[in-house]
Parts: structure tokens; sequence; C-alpha cells
């Protein structure tokens, strides 16, 4: 490993640039008297870095020492120390609070630690902590998952990894899942992250990782009304950042202690602790605590009618909320100030390049004109002067129209994804108000079951009782009693939990997709949703009776799926073929009156025509497991669809349904719930009169 990687471990081993790496006053004082004669190779390159590092209290030396390294290893073209100074300065400006520069440089720093197959992972995490400086969580959580995954894999693989990488990766995150309010997926990367912790600890900062973990479980508890895991994982919080006076973790316990008492309506512990806040963030000039704590103390005062308190903590919240708000606007100065920077750079290096050409050219000319071409060359450079500057007229014209055609396209995708997104929330709302009647039925059949086995396990108790209380037991009469009350509990625990789980299914649908894949028994997904279909048509329309049919294929490999997405599809694939069958039926019910009607007018009467079958309506779901897929076959016997529109089925509003009662996204967002998001294949055959069947093929 090269020498700027090793620093780099050293800058990791205590999560700041210099924690580790010191330079003496006699040190940095030699180097500076050997700078002037070194020689312009990799060795001065070393000397520079080593000077921004010893300047590491005077911001503009170390930033000219470091600057100056860089260059010198452009110029050499050396990758792997361009790779070192980029990784480093980066690390330098996110420690002095610039995370725009941040994040530029260590951009840069990514593509050099590919071409050479460097280990790019804590790159990409200083790059997600640049962006959530910014408040900017979705680019922050891409990078954190990028670096999450690339150390995973080197584990898997045993390659050389840093051990704070272990229990650091899944505690980001969850930081960053509670931030954007993803609590379920908060909380598994927060206790992934408390079991690596406690599974591996670390030599050194092992209770510094302890404390941030544990302040998040308690945030996630108190988030999802957990009480008692939330207070017990502040307090644990508490008392080891007492123990190691880490002053900053201190007062996130007392805050998230506080904030925790003012949840649970308990005042006189959300004063106690909100105070010591807002003392302690004074100390260490936390204006965000100070803000928080200070908000809290006006509210609970305000609700204990005390408002000569709560307005003296209200000014202390504002002055507290106006501080950070002042450091933003600097932030926001210092982003726009490097900005520029860049633009001048990048103009300054342009100009350059261009004199460079032209010098070029001239020499150039300079050879032809010896030999006498002298005034065609002129005429020439005039001439091509004179394009260039009419073909840089177009195309800055060119350009601005396209910025301005670009700037009108984004604003309108956006106002359609908004636009989609409203319309999929309500295409999951009226399949879930379909579905009610059928969960209501599907609920009540184990509720039946569970109050029947209690009220016999009633009986089965007082017929114990009497047995126990006679002068000689029946020991035998008692065991069978005894065994009889065990049976009835597991039944009554097995339609309870069957219960459960239909509530579990129907609050999955309802709420917005993970996008997580898990494995999934696509059996029981497609029966439970057949059923559930079947008993919210019948709840709509008691005369309709269809019959269901299933051949599920035994021993059915679990399949990595998103449970809601797909749930989704079969739910709109069955209702669809419900409706259909339900249509046919009343169509032929309506001909045989019209048929009756027409014979009574002629009084005739004549006998059913030969071979003539009633017809039955019938929904088939089936599911087969192909060479390198399972297909999911949705069946059934009503009208078809017609030739004309088969190719019109999956596009978006596009229905055949009466209006009013059909949205036109159903098919639509069940073709790209299995194409493009699982990555398989939603076709359709439909015979007119006799029936459709839609096939869904998902890869293993």
């Amino acid at each position: 490993m090269k020498k700027y990687l090793l620093l780099l471990l050293c800058i990791l081993q205590t999560c700041s640039i210099f924690g580790q790496y010191s330079i003496s006053a006699s040190q940095y004082d030699s180097m500076r008297q050997l700078l002037p004669k070194a020689k312009e190779n990799a060795a001065k390159v070393d000397l520079l870095f080593n000077l921004a590092v010893g300047s590491q209290y005077s911001y503009t030396q170390a930033v000219r020492y470091y600057n100056e390294a860089l260059q010198l290893a452009r110029k050499l073209d050396d990758k792997q120390k361009i790779l070192g100074c980029l990784v480093s300065i980066g690390l330098f400006y996110a420690d002095k609070g610039e995370p725009v520069k941040s994040i530029v440089l260590l951009q840069e720093a990514l593509l050099y630690a590919e071409e050479l197959k460097e280990d790019p992972s804590m790159s990409l995490a200083f790059i997600a902590n640049g962006y959530e400086a910014q408040g900017d969580l979705k680019n922050a959580m891409d990078y954190t998952r990028k670096a999450f995954l690339i150390y995973e894999n080197r584990l898997k693989n045993k390659l050389p990894a840093d051990p704070r990488g272990y229990p650091a990766g899944p505690m980001r995150m969850g930081q960053l899942y509670e931030k954007m309010g993803q609590l379920d997926s908060a909380m598994y990367y927060a206790q992934l992250s408390y079991q690596r912790i406690l599974e591996k600890p670390l030599e050194g900062g092992w209770l510094y990782f302890y404390c941030t973990i544990c302040n998040l479980l308690g945030t996630v508890h108190r988030r999802q009304n957990n009480p008692t895991e939330s207070i017990r994982f502040y307090r644990l919080a508490l008392q080891k950042g007492i123990e190691i006076d880490y002053a900053s973790s201190i007062q996130e316990s007392k805050l998230g202690l506080a904030k925790f008492y003012f949840q649970t309506g308990q005042p006189d512990s959300v004063i106690h602790y909100a105070t010591q806040t807002y003392a302690g963030a004074n100390t260490i000039r936390s204006f965000a605590f100070m803000q928080e704590s200070a908000f809290l103390l006006r509210s609970v005062y305000e609700q204990q009618g005390m408002y000569a308190k709560a307005l003296y903590y209200n000014d202390f919240a504002i002055a507290a909320r106006d501080s950070v708000s002042g450091a933003e606007k600097v932030r926001e100065v210092q982003n726009l100030t490097f900005k520029e920077e860049q633009r001048q750079q990048k103009m300054l290096q342009e100009i350059e390049a261009k004199r460079i050409a032209y010098q070029n050219r001239v020499k150039m000319y300079s050879l032809l004109a010896v030999l006498g071409a002298v005034l065609l060359l002129a005429f020439i450079l005039y001439r091509n002067n004179q394009q260039k500057q009419r073909a840089n007229a177009l195309l800055q014209a060119q350009k601005e129209e396209i910025n301005s055609q670009k700037t009108q396209l984004q604003s309108s995708l956006e106002t359609l994804k908004a636009t989609q997104n409203q319309l999929i929330q309500s295409e999951k709302l009226a399949s879930l108000g379909e579905l009610t009647a059928g969960i209501a039925h599907e609920i009540q059949n184990p509720l039946n079951f569970v109050n029947n086995f209690s009220e016999l396990s009633v009986e089965l108790a007082e017929e114990l009782k009497e047995e126990i209380n006679k002068p000689e037991l029946d020991k035998g009469l008692i065991e069978e009693l005894v065994s009889d009350l065990a049976l009835n509990q597991e039944k009554i625990n097995h339609h309870g939990q069957r219960a459960s789980s239909i509530v579990k299914g129907m609050l999955e649908h309802s709420r917005s997709s993970s996008g997580v894949k898990e494995p999934t028994n696509l059996n029981a997904l497609a029966d439970e949703y057949l059923r559930l279909a079947y008993h919210g048509l019948r709840a709509k329309d008691s005369s309709f009776n269809a019959t269901m049919e299933t051949h599920f294929e035994p021993d059915l490999p679990m399949v990595s799926v998103i449970p809601q997405d797909i749930g989704r599809v079969l739910l709109n694939l069955i209702n669809n073929a419900f409706y259909a069958v339900a249509e046919r039926s009343r169509s032929a019910v309506a001909e045989r009156s019209r048929s009756a009607v027409a014979e009574r007018s002629r009084s005739i009467v004549t006998a059913p025509l030969a071979g003539a079958q009633p017809y039955g309506p019938t929904v088939t779901v089936t599911t087969k497991k192909l060479d390198n897929a399972i297909e999911i076959t949705v069946k059934d016997n009503g009208n078809g669809i017609p030739e004309a529109i088969k190719d019109k089925i999956f596009q978006p509003f596009f229905t055949t349904k009466p209006t009013g009662q059909g949205t036109g996204l159903g098919l639509s967002l069940a073709y790209d719930i299995v194409v493009k998001g699982h990555n398989g294949n939603l076709n359709v055959h439909s015979i007119k009169a006799e029936g459709s069947e839609f096939i869904i093929n998902l890869p293993l």
C-alpha cells in the first residue's frame, strides 16, 4: 500500500485529518528550508504534503501546500500521488466545514481509485457526510449505501478493511433513514450496528461508537412509540457518555430523554433534562441542541401556563435558531465562493490551452512564411478567425436554447412524477377499499374459531375445577381435560395468527413500497389475494358466485421479490378476472331473460337446445416452476379481450370499464412492477367469448 493510503488509514483511526499525524516545529522549519532546493519529482510532492500537514493550524498555508502538491503530482502524472492528495485535501476541507469543496475533490478521487483498483468505500462515506452537511439527504443516502455495500463485499471476500467500518456502516445507514423518516429501515440498521459493536468491541473508540448507536436506537424506538426500549437505550448512552466525558453524546442523550418525557406527558422530567441539555449545549456551542432544548422548555412551560418562563426560553430558542441560520448562510457563501473559484480556474485553464494552441499555430505559420507564403497564411488566419467567431456565436445560441429546453423538460418531468405518485396512491387506496369486505370476511372466520374454542376452554376449565375438588381424583380424566385445554389453546393461537397475518398483509398493501426484495412464498401470496378479491366482489354483489380453482406447484421455491408490489399485481389481475366473469354472467342471465320473453310472446314452448350448457364463471390461478423462472397464470372464462384493443391494455389510463369504475392504471402499474421492477415478463392471451389468460414470469 502506498504512503498516501497509509496516511488515509491513519486519518480514519481518529475520524479527523490530523489526529494521529503531527510534525514538530523543528521538523517543519527544516522541511521549509529544503523546499526551494527540491527538484520537481515525487519526493517534492511528499515534502509539500508534509508541510501541508504541519501547517494544520494555518488554513491559508495548509491550502497552499496541498494545492502545490496536487499540481506537481498532476504535472508528473503520478496517479497514485494524485489520488493521495485528492483524498487528503478532500478530508481537510470536510474537517474545516467546507463540504462542497470536499465533495468535488473526493468525487475526482473516486475516478482515480477505480482506475487504480483501490478501495473507494471511505471516499464514498466522506462524500455522503458532505451531502448530509448540506441537507441533501438523498445524495447522502446514495453514497452511504454504495460505501456500505463495498465494505460488506470486502468483508465477504476477506479483503483488508478498517474495523471501524464494521459497526459504522450500518450505523450511518440507520442515522440517515431516521432523518428521512423511514423508521423500519432505520431500526433494522441500528440493531445490526448494535449487534456488531457488541460482537466485536473496538479498541480505543469503542465507547464513542456505542454511545452514538444507543442514542440512535433510543430515538427510533421513541418515534415508533416503544417507550421501554427508548428510555433504556437513552440511559445506556448517557451512562457511557458520562464515563468517557463524550460531551456531544451526553447532550444528545439528555435531549432525547427530554423529548421522550415530553412525548409521554411528564413535564417535570422534560424541564429537568431540557434545562441540562441547554446548559451543556451552550458550553460546547452546539446551537442545534440549544435550539431544540429551548423550544421544548418553551412548549412545556406554555402547557403549564407559566408564560413568563415560556417567553424567556422562546427568546433563547430564537437566538439559537438565528445562530444556526447564520452558520448556514456562511456555508452558502462559502459554496458560492468555491463555485466561482472553480469557474475562474476552469476559464484560466481554457485560456491557457487556447494560448498554447495559438502559439503552435503561429510557429507553423511562421515556418510557412519563411517559405514565401506570408500573404496566403495571413488570409487563412483571418478567415479562420472569422469562422471561429461565427461558430462560437452559433454554438452559444444553441447552448442557450438547449439549456432552456432542458429546464422546461425537467419542470415537466417533475410535474409528471408528482402526478404519477398521486395516481399510484389513489389506485392503491381504491384497491384497498374494494378489499374491505373481503378482509372482514377473512378475519371473521378465524375470529369465530377463536370464540368457539375459547368457550370450550372455559367449559373444560370448569370441569377440571370440579374434578380437582373431588375427594378422589381421576388422574386419567384430569390428563384428558388438560390435553384438551392445551389443544384448544394451540387452535386459538393458530387462528389468532391467521387473523394477524391478514391484517399485516393489508397494512403492507396500504403503505408505500419499501423497495426491498425479500424471499416470498408466491403460492401463499396468490392464494391470499384470490380469496380476498372474491369475498370483496361478493360483498358488493351477493348474487354473484364463481368457481375459484388453484393449481399451485408443490415445493415452489421462495422467490426474491417486493411482496407489496407483486401482491398489488396479483390483486389487479384477479379483480379484472372476477370482473370479466361477472360481466359475462350478467350477460348470460340477460340473454336468457330476453329469450324467455320472446318465447312467451310467440306462445311457443321449446326444449333447451341440445348440448347447451349453463355458463359457470371460473377464475383459475396457477403457479409453475420453469428452468430459470417462476410462472404465475391468472385465467378466466369471461368474454375475452377484443383483438383490436389487446395492444392497448397496458397503456396508462386505457380502460374498457364504464366511466367511474376504472382508472386505467391497474394493468399499466402491474406491467411496470413486473417488467421494470423485477426484470420479468407480463403477457396476455385472449380468445373472444372464451376468456383471457395473464401470464407473469419472474426470474429466479
